[in-house]
């Protein structure tokens, strides 16, 4: 794994940089997270890897691909950044390459993706109070994402970046039986 982000890094430096440089982010987010999904189809990915198909081939029919999906079009830049792809076999890396865009757009863009895991459905009023309480906590925008777990049996998780709070009564439960067993 640590191999496969050393070597995308670059790549996705190179695509941030360019992206923001024309402030075009977003398109290029769209873009990449198409592609991803596009190249991870698997009969897709195996004409991606075939040796009888040349690499313009390859990223002009993932081009076409995401044009039909990405609304705002594709800019020129891009094009040639999937092109590089392909005719350096990194097609392969995009999943990788996605990643590392994301966390330097949200980096740039002062955001945060946080989970609430919660055991019961969470209204409005308190993922308003969730998401204001970890503003202020992580001096970022927060983009909430709620989902409902029921092992939990009651209380929640929070994940925002590295900060976890676990405040499920499985955790507790968890916590306490680590403790009595010291």
């Amino acid at each position: 794994m640590a191999e496969t982000t050393t070597v995308a890094r670059p790549y996705a430096r190179a695509a941030f940089e360019q992206a923001f440089a024309t402030q075009e982010l977003k398109r290029w987010s769209d873009l990449l997270q198409t592609a991803t999904v596009v190249a991870a189809d698997p009969s897709m990915r195996q004409l991606l890897i075939s040796p009888q198909v040349g690499y313009q081939q390859k990223a002009d029919l993932l081009l076409d691909i995401c044009s039909e999906v990405c609304t705002d079009g594709i800019p020129e830049e891009a094009r040639s950044f999937i092109v590089l792809l392909a005719q350096n076999r990194r097609l392969a890396l995009l999943p990788p390459i996605v990643a590392l865009f994301e966390k330097l757009r949200a980096e740039a863009e002062k955001t945060v993706d946080a989970e609430v895991i919660s055991a019961f459905p969470v209204d409005d009023a308190q993922r308003d109070e969730i998401a204001q309480g970890l503003e202020k906590r992580l001096k970022r925008s927060i983009l909430l994402h709620c989902r409902v777990d029921e092992s939990l049996i009651g209380g929640a998780i929070i994940r925002a970046g590295d900060l976890v709070i676990d405040g499920s009564v499985r955790g507790q439960l968890q916590r306490l039986g680590a403790a009595l067993y010291q």
